[in-house]
């Protein structure tokens, strides 16, 4: 249910958050090396500042959803931008709300699980991409789909094995938009 209502309730945020991304560019093969670095560079941002949160509000990560807030996602993106040479940047600096709840973590961590999903697509359209030839390896994008979906499918096992109250699944909607604007303002 909490599932569902995260999916619904963020649909507006995450369309628009996805449009205005340079992925575009990768889908339809004309990225440059440019543009995939600051692509690299904004996920990279979003992604730190996401990590830092999850560390900083630990104790409200829920117990089942630890394995999940951790800094692979960071970690691979700074082996991205190191492979090109690129400075890697500190974090956003972003106004944090007052209260946050570990459904609220529990609907960012949602966020930036479920963008994996979206990673798959654009690692299937890198090859393609001309302009990235001579990157020998995605750490970020690279991650084989298999991974990717079951890591996914036991995130949300976990989400699952508990039930939510209403004020519950506002507060995890509540985070899951947050996470998005934190992408937004990486762009």
């Amino acid at each position: 249910m909490i599932l569902k209502q995260l999916k619904t309730r963020t649909a507006t945020l995450h369309k628009e958050t996805e449009e205005d991304n340079l992925a575009k560019y990768i889908l339809d093969h004309s990225i440059t090396t440019n543009q995939y670095q600051s692509l690299l560079v904004q996920n990279f941002k979003a992604y730190a500042t996401l990590s830092e949160l999850s560390e900083e509000y630990a104790e409200l990560v829920p117990s089942n959803l630890k394995k999940f807030a951790d800094a692979q996602k960071t970690e691979a993106l700074k082996r991205d931008l190191n492979q090109l040479d690129a400075l890697v940047l500190d974090k956003l600096t972003i106004k944090i709300p007052q209260s946050i709840s570990s459904s609220f973590m529990l609907g960012m961590i949602y966020v930036a699980e479920g963008s994996m999903m979206g990673g798959l697509l654009i690692r299937k359209n890198l090859e393609a991409c001309s302009n990235l030839e001579h990157i020998k390896k995605h750490h970020f994008f690279g991650k084989s789909a298999p991974d990717v979906l079951n890591r996914w499918k036991s995130f949300t096992e976990a989400v699952d094995t508990q039930s939510y109250t209403d004020v519950e699944i506002d507060d995890a909607v509540a985070g899951a938009n947050f996470a998005f604007s934190v992408f937004k303002q990486s762009y």
